[in-house]
């Protein structure tokens, strides 16, 4: 029944596919013959054919297909081509390759026993007849051998025995020059690692691709980024947390510093970078503390850039890596890089305010604020050609702080920050406020410079005075805009006086009021209606005397435009909660005649509606015009209160808010 369904599927199949299948037939024995889901029997299978792509032969097909080792096609197939086992294919791989790649264990413990059974055996012309020949053979394009691929795919068990069969393959480096330790350590699986420390110590490699270690790996992958991206739910993000506490990490790592040493800590990749220097960047405070415990002088070596963890953690903003070495290593901030700069230079250069907090809190680095780099700069000038306001302010704030000193370019940080563009005008008034307090700032070449242009303005204005003398005068924009300003005051004057004169003569209600709550409104209503007009009139006032003062004087008299402005404040303000009084009194007048009525179910009265929406509306445009000197005025006592003294809290709240504060005045 099969054959006749296998017949027929061969009938009505399309000419193309039958020239195909017969194509393939004759080239490739073993087309057919394993479909990937159903092992067929292999009993005529020929040994001496290999396969088109990459000329496997039958036992490389036999492992991908799954075949059963222990059957006995495969059996005689092992006893009467023995030498089949160890043959590569086209990429080098041996059927044990291809066993450990897919973590076929049965097949990889058959095709081990088959290569130890020969040994005893003569050895055939040309073949050597030890079995550890095949385990440590490699493939061409990598140069793996069968315990690379194992440990690259995680497979323990395979591991395991091929480590048992021959030890020394734990010392063979790949092309790219990585052991099995180090893609032990590289993939994560700790399991395997341990067993090559436990088992293989002191003949394992412990090189990696690039120059790195074992450890070089182990500090790079322990914060495993790539699950942090694909770690889509809550789930993964426990157990993230959860490895992040890494105790096996951690005891894998403890114990590679028992079995290797301290020395391990010493050896620098190409890039010239040691396992704490990746610690460091990466802010494992752990590692770094472990690595210092193991070995207290690495602290101080520094990369090819002449950075040490110190100046990598600072630049990366890592406050309690940075807090573990300066507590192992108190003299660890006098460390200069290549370029003579201190970490609080990195610090201040990669915007790290919170990292510039601490170090100007610790007593080691009292004396290196003033540090200048190869370009004699300090962390102020540094600050201050970057622009980074909160942290010249903070800087600014410091007593040890020397605002004098001058950069190779013979320029202070004061003399930077009046050139900056980074700056706003506000942030560099700030900034002058808390530093002027300290006496003269600018460099002599820049007080000379300002000097020199504010003499030159000087003897132009002058000039341009004589050269007018003969002239009409006109009016500066400064003039123009007094005068715009007063027209304007005098025509919002003319309106509150008007109006407020109107709404005493006819108030609603004004004449009756048969309730004392009523009644007091009125009189609260009068007495800011009055005061409207009071204040508008007095206005009026000052324009007409102004305007006659300068008729009578001959000259313009000087405008009060502060004092016009009062009174028109105060006439808005007072117009606004005489309309609020005005509204209460009718209301409570209404109220009472409803009362008396006997009508109680207009519960709207006992609300003050439409004096709460004039309040509303009236406050919250008088906060939103004011809101920008309140703000400013805030900065103000901000930057003057003094850090010297104060919580750490303290400090950290009032640097939060001038950056709150920055952020608005932009």
């Amino acid at each position: 029944m099969a054959g006749l369904v296998e017949l027929l599927t061969s009938i009505l199949m399309p000419p193309e596919e039958q020239l195909f299948r017969f194509i393939q037939g004759i080239t490739n024995p073993f087309f057919g013959r394993f479909d990937g889901e159903h092992l067929l029997d292999i009993d005529n299978l020929d040994p001496l054919h290999i396969t088109c792509g990459q000329e496997n032969n039958v036992f490389h097909v036999a492992v991908k297909c799954g075949a059963n080792p222990q059957a006995v096609p495969v059996q005689a197939l092992l006893r009467l081509h023995s030498l089949l086992a160890y043959q590569p294919n086209n990429k080098g791989d041996t059927p044990l390759h291809v066993a450990a790649r897919l973590g076929n264990k049965s097949f990889a413990v058959v095709l081990i026993d088959h290569a130890r059974a020969l040994a005893p055996a003569p050895a055939a012309p040309g073949h050597n007849n030890d079995y550890r020949s095949l385990l440590r053979k490699v493939n061409y394009e990598k140069e793996n051998t069968a315990l690379h691929e194992a440990v690259l795919n995680g497979y323990l068990e395979i591991a395991k025995r091929l480590i048992e069969e021959d030890p020394t393959l734990t010392c063979f480096v790949n092309k790219a020059g990585e052991s099995p330790l180090f893609l032990a350590v590289d993939g994560g699986f700790y399991d395997i690692a341990s067993i090559i420390l436990d088992t293989t110590f002191p003949i394992c490699s412990l090189l990696g691709r690039n120059g790195m270690t074992v450890m070089h790996a182990a500090v790079i992958r322990s914060s495993r980024p790539d699950r942090l991206v694909l770690s889509v739910n809550i789930a993964n993000i426990i157990t993230i947390i959860r490895d992040n506490d890494f105790p096996s990490f951690l005891g894998f790592v403890k114990k590679a510093l028992e079995r290797c040493g301290s020395q391990i800590l010493e050896k620098a990749d190409k890039f010239g970078w040691m396992p704490h220097h990746y610690a460091a960047n990466m802010g494992q405070s752990r590692l770094v503390k472990l690595f210092l415990e193991a070995k207290r002088s690495v602290a101080y070596i520094k990369d090819k850039q002449g950075m040490t963890a110190l100046h990598i953690s600072a630049r990366n903003g890592h406050i309690r890596v940075i807090r573990t070495l300066m507590e192992e290593c108190p003299d660890i901030g006098e460390m200069l890089d290549n370029r003579d700069r201190t970490a609080l230079h990195i610090a201040v250069e990669n915007k790290q305010v919170s990292v510039v907090n601490i170090f100007l809190n610790k007593r080691a680095f009292i004396d290196l604020i003033n540090e200048q780099d190869n370009e004699g700069n300090t962390a102020l000038h540094v600050a201050a050609i970057h622009g980074y306001y909160e942290i010249i302010i903070r800087l600014a704030s410091n007593r040890k702080t020397n605002k004098r000193i001058i950069n190779k370019m013979g320029l202070t940080a004061f003399d930077i920050i009046g050139r900056s563009t980074l700056l706003g005008p506000v942030e560099k008034a700030m900034i002058r406020l808390k530093m002027n307090k300290e006496g003269p700032l600018l460099s002599l070449q820049e007080a000379a410079v300002v000097k020199k242009t504010r003499k030159s303005d000087k003897t132009s204005e002058e000039t341009m005075s004589k050269m007018t003398q003969s002239q009409p005068k006109e009016e500066n924009n400064n003039d123009q805009d007094v005068k715009h300003m007063a027209d304007i005051n005098l025509v919002v004057s003319t309106l509150i006086a008007s109006i407020t004169f109107q709404a005493a003569i006819s108030m609603p209600g004004a004449g009756k009021y048969s309730s004392s709550s009523g009644f007091e409104a009125f009189k609260f209503f009068m007495a800011f209606d009055s005061l409207a007009f009071g204040c508008s009139a007095a206005s009026m006032l000052i324009h007409f005397a102004v305007a006659v003062y300068s008729k009578l004087r001959g000259k313009a008299c000087k405008y009060p435009i502060e004092l016009t402005m009062i009174l028109t404040l105060v006439s808005i303000t007072s117009s606004v909660l005489a309309f609020i009084m005005g509204t209460k009194a009718l209301l409570y007048e209404k109220k009472s005649e409803l009362s008396i009525s006997g009508t109680t179910n207009h519960k709207i009265w006992d609300f003050d509606f439409p004096g709460n929406i004039a309040i509303v509306a009236f406050f919250a445009t008088l906060f939103y015009v004011f809101l920008p000197l309140l703000m400013t005025i805030l900065n103000c006592l901000l930057i003057l209160v003094p850090d010297d003294g104060l919580p750490i809290f303290l400090v950290a709240t009032k640097y939060v808010l001038l950056k709150i504060l920055r952020i608005f005045f932009k």
